[in-house]
């Protein structure tokens, strides 16, 4: 009877051995974790990434000569393709052909100010010297005139006298108190007379013309003097057409830099080293502005960990890194560069709304950018997955 009842007791005390000692395993295993992940922070959410650099044609035209091909090393400023540059060369020569014109066009305006300013002044000045002139002229007909008119009435007075003359001479003769001779001889002073009237009053009446003819020249050379006084207006107008001129050699200037820098274009070279892919142009080919070419990936390479953001409280730039790949054996070491100032997910084409009313919480995503401690001694290809584990400070 009391080995039945041992028997149980034996068999309920070897289960709680059993118990305790896998209570004991996972207790030492669950502090072994703890004790071997402090300080650490790790995700499979990352990959290896460089600043892959596409090369686009910056004019149109016909490839000549492609000098890469795919996945070739080339270095900073090789030349990867030749497009054919006749019509850019065309262009260059309309250019260069309209700025020399803009240029003669500028030397002729600035020529025009000078002989402006020199024959806006010089021809007022003649206008002025006209009208004084025609001035004198006018004063000097009109004292001719009032000489003229002073001979006129000096000859009217003399037909007068001998008018009264003749009359009596006529009289006396009637009276036979004089002779004949007397007679003619006062006809003959009475014809003096009116031939000095008759030559006084013709030169009255040049005098007069001379005068009117004087009063028409002063009026020319008033207008002449009104025509040519706005000089500086004159002046002002062929200096903004010189200014005109100018900007349109500026103009020129800007259009032959450009046809020039177009036509070193032709020539696409590549901005920076590293691997050609994505070749997507042969000779012979016609290509646009703007369209790609292919795609340099730089040596130069880093990660990007997506941390989780319960992971990142700790992280701070410097702080060591492993970086295990899936595609080589072994670790390698870089340190934290910078933190991602926002979410991936803030980054994404629709961000996502929490405000909508459908609001589900999922752990969002912080990028790191790692770089290497030193430069990897194998190839290092963009996209390539890792684990990286950040050790950070307790």
């Amino acid at each position: 009877m009391e080995a039945t009842i041992k028997a149980p007791r034996r068999k309920a005390k070897r289960a709680y051995l059993i118990l305790a000692a896998v209570a004991s395993i996972v207790a030492v295993a669950w502090l072994g974790h703890r004790w071997w992940s402090a300080g650490k922070q790790s995700t499979d959410d990352a990959q290896v990434e460089a600043d892959v650099v596409p090369i686009a044609s910056r004019v149109s035209g016909v490839i000549k000569l492609a000098r890469v091909s795919d996945n070739q090393l080339v270095k900073a400023g090789d030349v990867l393709f030749e497009i054919d540059p006749a019509e850019l060369d065309v262009e260059v020569a309309r250019t260069e052909a309209e700025h020399d014109a803009a240029l003669a066009q500028q030397t002729a305006a600035d020529a025009q100010v000078g002989i402006t300013q020199q024959s806006s002044t010089g021809g007022l000045s003649s206008a002025k010297a006209a009208l004084t002139g025609a001035g004198a002229s006018v004063r000097s007909a009109e004292d001719t005139m009032r000489a003229v008119e002073a001979s006129v009435a000096r000859a009217r007075a003399d037909l007068a006298s001998a008018d009264s003359d003749l009359a009596r001479a006529q009289q006396l003769f009637g009276k036979d108190a004089i002779t004949r001779r007397e007679l003619e001889h006062a006809e003959q002073t009475r014809a003096v007379a009116k031939a000095g009237l008759d030559a006084a009053s013709a030169q009255l009446d040049a005098a007069r013309e001379q005068r009117g003819l004087a009063k028409a020249r002063v009026a020319e050379a008033q207008g002449k003097v009104t025509q040519s006084a706005p000089v500086d207006q004159q002046v002002a107008a062929v200096q903004a057409a010189a200014k005109l001129a100018a900007a349109r050699v500026k103009v020129s200037e800007v259009a032959l830099a450009r046809a020039r820098l177009n036509r070193s274009y032709a020539n696409v070279t590549a901005p920076v080293g590293g691997m050609v892919s994505k070749l997507g142009a042969h000779a012979g080919q016609s290509v646009m502005a703007g369209q790609a070419l292919l795609m340099i990936v730089p040596l130069e390479t880093y990660v990007v960990a997506n941390f989780k953001e319960n992971q990142i409280s700790a992280m701070k730039p410097g702080d060591p890194v492993d970086v295990e790949l899936d595609a080589y054996e072994g670790t390698l070491h870089g340190t934290v560069e910078t933190l991602s100032p926002a979410t991936g997910a803030r980054f994404s084409l629709i961000p996502p709304d929490n405000a909508t009313g459908n609001f589900v919480k999922v752990v969002q995503r912080v990028p790191v950018k790692i770089r290497w401690s030193e430069p990897p001694k194998i190839a290092m290809r963009p996209g390539l997955s890792a684990e990286v584990t950040v050790h950070v400070a307790h």
